[in-house]
């Protein structure tokens, strides 16, 4: 209980539901454009998952597996070991370079440090579902923001869903 006090404290919210609530309230989250990182099971995620990557959903964002290649660097390079099922959209910048799920990490490791990039994927129980992140997607090579937006899924990890809307 003290864990669940001081995220309270530190005015974040602790919400315990059965499956079918916590998939609503992140539909819900989606839906009216809120901002929102939910910590859920394997199960929960899978679920929110299976509902908002539908095939055009996919075909629209051109989400696909990252390469054997790409994880390879991305565990060579960045340290991260046991990407597992990993899927992204790549965006070409003017300059040249393709922003996939390498750049993501690496953004992320720059942005937040190796430590929390790597304490979230470490996640062995948990999965966690940014919706609507409110991240700025940028060329490693020349700083460009790219407007185009950046989609990721680690399967029982970390991933995101955003609205149509925004």
């Amino acid at each position: 209980m003290s864990a669940i006090e001081a995220v309270v404290s530190s005015g974040k919210a602790v919400i315990s539901a059965d499956d079918s609530s916590i998939v609503a309230a992140v539909q819900e989250t989606l839906r009216k454009g809120g901002s929102a990182t939910f910590y859920v099971t394997h199960a929960q995620a899978a679920a929110v998952n299976s509902w908002y990557w539908t095939p055009k959903r996919i075909r629209e964002t051109e989400v696909e597996a990252v390469s054997k290649e790409e994880k390879a660097r991305i565990e060579a390079e960045l340290g991260v070991k046991e990407t597992g099922a990993l899927f992204s959209n790549r965006i070409p910048c003017e300059c040249g370079r393709v922003y996939g799920a390498f750049e993501f990490v690496q953004q992320g490791i720059r942005e937040h440090g190796r430590e929390a990039v790597g304490a979230v994927l470490e996640l062995k129980d948990t999965s966690v579902i940014r919706v609507n992140p409110v991240q700025v997607t940028v060329c490693p090579d020349c700083n460009q923001r790219l407007l185009r937006g950046h989609y990721y899924c680690w399967v029982n990890g970390y991933g995101c869903c955003k609205s149509d809307e925004i």
